[in-house]
């Protein structure tokens, strides 16, 4: 009983969504299967293999893929569309770590044309995401590519530069390289009530599902 409550307050019912999620949890779980049986140093050595499939994958989105939302991010396979792009946070990070890996031969911080190397490797699937329009997945890699290059030994000097650069480059990407719903985005993710009915309406209702309901929850069930 309690499970069938439960169930009927977050899905509606035995919906469609509910056994949408089921079936996620079963896929995650085989996902997590292979990945606990693959050495991960096989991928590593792999990894421009790899990274060259998910570069073939996200240029065949950008002309065979599916459009959902106005955004073309999908593969259709039938029964699941696969979207390449969640792919490519990962492959980054294998291929960066290989490549800096073999470059650094134990030596000291990284050379200039090492990272610059690396911010290749970074910025050509950054564009192809940003292409689908997808800029959120896209600036996912930048992390990625800070993290890799400072464990490998880039300089905190660096850091320092690269961010100076970004804040003053933020001025003229707000002014021109966003689109009006990706400033919208922003704007209602730094203040929700700017937009409380409409863009800012999810977040507003998060704060106050997971304030009010606490730990257990509360209300229907």
């Amino acid at each position: 009983m309690g499970l069938r409550q439960h169930v009927t307050s977050a899905t509606g019912g035995f919906t469609r969504i509910y056994y949408t999620q089921i079936y996620g949890i079963i896929l995650g779980l085989i996902a997590m299967a292979i990945c606990l049986a693959i050495d991960y140093r096989s991928l590593a050595d792999k990894s421009h293999f790899i990274y060259l499939g998910v570069l073939v994958l996200l240029l065949y989105v950008l002309f065979f893929g599916a459009v959902r939302g106005g955004s073309r991010r999908w593969i259709g396979l039938g029964v699941f569309n696969l979207q390449p792009s969640e792919f490519a946070k990962a492959t980054l990070a294998l291929v960066l770590a290989k490549f800096f890996g073999e470059s650094r031969r134990g030596a000291g911080a990284l050379s200039r044309e090492e990272l610059a190397i690396g911010g290749a490797l970074t910025v050509v699937p950054l564009l192809l995401i940003a292409r689908q329009p997808d800029l959120g997945t896209a600036v996912t890699l930048i992390p990625v590519v800070f993290a890799v290059a400072y464990v490998a030994g880039m300089p905190m000097r660096i850091f320092g530069v690269l961010a100076l650069v970004g804040l003053l480059a933020a001025p003229l990407a707000w002014k021109f390289a966003l689109q009006d719903y990706q400033k919208e985005r922003i704007s209602t993710f730094l203040d929700p009530s700017a937009d409380a009915k409409g863009a800012g309406y999810q977040q507003i209702q998060a704060r106050i599902t997971v304030g009010s309901g606490g730990l257990w929850g509360k209300g229907f069930t």
